[in-house]
């Protein structure tokens, strides 16, 4: 790329003087050199210096840093130059975004097919670390998609805060979206009321195995035949059933099977106290569902969110906050960092129930399942 001396650099890709100036100091303090171009131009143009720049997210840059300021506005852009999200580039791309741009960061992250979120400067010595890391050889990070050979997967458990808040179509629309993604994913009934996701699904019939016949398994269940043995409901991977009896070994035992076999599993958890209790401590991440507005959790939810790391908990806004009010607050509220907002995540679940297809759930222009699924695998920004 003449002109361009990516080599064992940095390249930056941003507009705003406040994340020029942020990235110029991590990079300084890790040791890289970084080029800061300006903007995105249209392949085949010259950029700053003569450089030629083929696509935004220049794939023979070892690291390429996307400016939220230049990421945010090429999603609502026309052309061929900004759809590259499914471009695979061996080095490491990360959007770099300031406090209080909150879930358009993973939208970015995803409509960008970046492996990670920078939150500036709270994430700058994580990006620090990051950058002297890549310093000799560029490595994924936790692409949405898990690496090919990775051994292990997420377990992502979901409970909404009350009933009515559509935690059934969020797991059903994320594995959707996983499934579209190229992601392998299974969703677990794990609602001690049992079969809410079967029916949902119209997978009653669908042969496979179910929780009564996994209640009796002893030791090690291995991934590949836990994979064989689930139904599939309308495509999508699926372990339903009663779950109010199965021990809470054999929880486990699926737990780690799905880690094995699955990009991600995504756990209906229920609002039982028995079943929180349980799955909160078997799952690597968890998302709360919550209404519009501050709500009391009550005792058990609130103990839950306590004892896990903050930096695993998203909080899904389900619905339009009032006037005066916003999903950070919200989330906020509930003593959760990191949330996405969903308006129509209510309306999913009404689909649901009537026996709309998982594609249907969500709108083409709601993000908020990508974002979800890009937590669940990558984490949380920065």
């Amino acid at each position: 790329m003449p002109g361009l001396p990516v080599g064992p650099g940095v390249v930056a890709v941003t507009g705003s003087a406040l994340l020029r100036a942020e990235i110029e100091r991590v990079a300084s303090a890790a040791g890289r050199s970084v080029v800061v171009i300006p903007d995105v131009v249209d392949a085949g143009t010259v950029g700053p210096g003569d450089a030629l720049i083929p696509d935004p997210v220049l794939p023979s840059a070892p690291v390429v840093l996307l400016g939220s300021d230049v990421a945010l506005a090429g999603m609502a852009a026309d052309g061929a130059a900004y759809r590259t999200r499914d471009r695979p580039r061996p080095g490491t791309t990360i959007i770099v975004g300031l406090a209080g741009e909150g879930a358009a960061l993973w939208d970015a992250a995803t409509h960008w097919g970046a492996d990670r979120v920078a939150v500036v400067p709270e994430a700058s010595a994580w990006l620090v670390d990051v950058l002297a890391e890549d310093a000799a050889t560029p490595r994924d990070h936790d692409r949405i998609r898990r690496p090919e050979g990775s051994e292990h997967g997420v377990v992502l458990g979901v409970i909404g805060a009350c009933g009515g808040l559509g935690s059934t179509a969020l797991c059903v629309a994320v594995a959707e979206a996983a499934r579209r993604a190229g992601t392998d994913a299974l969703l677990i009934d794990a609602d001690p009321l049992g079969g809410t996701l079967e029916v949902a699904l119209d997978a009653v019939e669908e042969p496979g195995v179910r929780w009564a016949e996994l209640g009796e398994a002893v030791g090690r269940i291995p991934g590949d035949q836990l994979r064989e043995a689930v139904p599939r409901a309308q495509g999508l991977p699926l372990l339903t059933g009663a779950a109010d009896a199965v021990p809470a070994t054999v929880l486990a035992a699926v737990a780690a099977a799905s880690r094995e076999a699955f990009a991600v599993a995504l756990v209906d958890v229920g609002r039982d106290r028995g079943s929180v209790r349980e799955w909160n401590r078997l799952v690597d991440r968890l998302v709360v569902v919550l209404p519009p507005r501050p709500v009391d959790l009550g005792g058990t939810l609130t103990a839950a969110l306590a004892a896990v790391d903050p930096a695993r908990v998203l909080a899904v806004v389900a619905g339009s906050p009032p006037d005066g009010l916003d999903a950070e607050e919200v989330a906020a509220s509930a003593g959760v960092r990191h949330y996405v907002a969903w308006p129509g995540l209510a309306a999913a679940g009404r689909r649901l129930t009537t026996g709309h297809r998982p594609a249907d759930l969500a709108g083409r222009r709601c993000h908020a399942p990508s974002a979800v699924l890009h937590f669940a695998i990558a984490g949380a920004p920065g």
